[in-house]
């Protein structure tokens, strides 16, 4: 069995998974790496992000 997720599944996934981050303490330069790349990996995905750009 495969789980189906939408662009707007994945968007509240990473803003509860930056929420996670932030409630644990980490840095805010932590949290940025961590949710920049995720975040630009999902502007990719919906096509609003081309590499080299």
């Amino acid at each position: 069995m495969t789980d189906s997720w939408t662009m707007h599944d994945l968007r509240d996934a990473l803003d509860k998974f930056e929420r996670e981050l932030r409630t644990a303490g980490l840095t805010d330069n932590t949290v940025t790496t961590y949710i920049d790349r995720a975040d630009r990996f999902l502007r990719y995905l919906s096509g609003d992000y081309t590499p080299g750009r």
